[in-house]
């Protein structure tokens, strides 16, 4: 092998090397976000089941709100009608979603006071995915499989499973037969299936 055919070698297995090192380390630091993210998350949920102040806990849900991908939960939960939505309509349906969420930790506060996770792994789904695997134990029930779904860009949560059933495909299920229903009438649906809020 000549001089020059060597150089070109070994010049292109370093730029192999270096572009393998870069892309493991973009990867460990986007598993480390997500580890982050849901630590942060439990964190905050905890802090909010402790607050007695309700002007604290209305900023602390506005924290957690920051921390979820709420259009991507809804548009899946939804489905194709979510395009035929208006903005307002969008919006209204958003807030009452979340509001369905902090309604549900206000109902079990003493067992999300204890929350606790133990991580498993992570593992990256494709480019736009990241699963945080573990399991959770609460004051009442102990050693809940769990699987956090969050997106490796915008670094939010976008569904849950725990015990391999999945948050929003639960909560599409349940609304698939009222949506149908009210199909020409998304003002109609939200005004029904939020009505005990």
């Amino acid at each position: 092998m000549s001089k020059m055919n060597l150089r070109s070698y070994w010049i292109s297995k370093l730029i192999v090397v270096i572009s393998i090192f870069f892309f493991s380390s973009a990867n460990a630091d986007i598993k480390l976000k997500s580890s982050q993210q849901v630590s942060n998350f439990l964190n905050q949920i905890k802090n909010f089941a402790s607050e007695k102040n309700q002007l604290n806990k209305e900023k602390m849900s506005k924290q957690l709100l920051e921390l979820i991908d709420l259009e991507f939960m809804s548009k899946v939960t939804v489905g194709k009608q979510w395009k035929t939505v208006t903005d307002e309509e969008k919006i209204i349906f958003k807030t009452n979603l979340f509001n369905k969420f902090i309604q549900f930790i206000n109902l079990h506060l003493e067992d999300f006071k204890e929350i606790s996770f133990r991580e498993k792994s992570i593992k990256l789904r494709g480019q736009k995915l990241v699963y945080v695997n573990g399991s959770i134990d609460t004051k009442k029930i102990k050693n809940l499989d769990i699987t956090w779904k969050l997106s490796s860009k915008e670094n939010k949560i976008l569904d849950v499973e725990i015990e391999k059933i999945s948050l929003i495909k639960t909560q599409k299920l349940e609304m698939r037969p009222l949506l149908k229903k009210n199909k020409n009438n998304f003002s109609k649906f939200i005004d029904i299936y939020f009505k005990n809020l």
